[in-house]
């Protein structure tokens, strides 16, 4: 026996025992975890691949933990410290959640955070196969159901952002045109710029027209006065 062999029994150090109890978990965890916060990141997410992978990992590090390391201890409840990561997982996804005018954005992507750290439990306690199945079905839900629910629930927001001189009197011109374009306006802000010459002004709204950028900038475009559109 090498001195590391000896040294790494002196520690109980089993190989078979640290690759199937620990390794491949881990693993993974920064695999599933990292798959989905892929998806947020193309979709330019504030929480992306990183964030993902280290809530998946964490919260699997977590579980083996209290599975592994506090089974043998009497009296010791081991889902404390899944019940704990449960909890805390929610102030992380609250960080991604915030709110543009009366909107709020970040819900989805906090709920990713939370369905990582399912995940990542499901890993720790070595149930695989849920792992797996979770991560499947979170995959489709983030990259199918966003279509569907916008073509038979909803039409997707768009923010339109308008600069104009500071003598424009035509914002009810802008107003009626995006109404005839089928545009449901949600929310409306005015604002002054410092140099007191121009105007913007931004409106929230739906629609469901085809290429609706492009067409709204023909449209406005013809408006005189207009500085810059802006579309997001």
């Amino acid at each position: 026996m090498t001195l590391l062999q000896r040294f790494l029994a002196d520690f109980g150090f089993q190989p078979l025992e640290f690759v199937f109890d620990t390794l491949i978990p881990s693993l993974l965890a920064i695999l599933f975890g990292g798959l989905i916060g892929l998806q947020r990141e193309r979709h330019e997410r504030p929480a992306g691949l990183r964030t993902h992978a280290l809530v998946c990992l964490g919260s699997t590090v977590f579980t083996l933990v209290s599975y592994l390391g506090f089974s043998q201890t009497s009296g010791f409840d081991t889902s404390r410290i899944a019940a704990g990561v449960v909890t805390g997982i929610g102030f992380i996804g609250a960080g991604a959640i915030f709110r543009q005018g009366t909107l709020v954005k970040g819900v989805t992507t906090a709920a990713s955070i939370w369905i990582s750290a399912a995940i990542g439990l499901a890993l720790g306690t070595r149930l695989y196969y849920l792992a797996i199945l979770v991560t499947v079905i979170g995959l489709f839900i983030l990259s199918f159901l966003k279509n569907l629910e916008n073509r038979i629930i909803h039409a997707p927001f768009y923010t339109v952002k308008i600069t104009t001189a500071g003598d424009f009197t035509g914002i009810e011109g802008v107003k009626e045109a995006l109404k005839d374009m089928d545009c449901d306006v949600k929310s409306k802000k005015y604002e002054l710029t410092p140099a007191k010459d121009e105007r913007v002004y931004s409106f929230q709204v739906r629609s469901r027209v085809p290429d609706f950028a492009h067409k709204v900038i023909s449209v406005l475009s013809r408006e005189q006065g207009i500085r810059k559109i802006s579309i997001g």
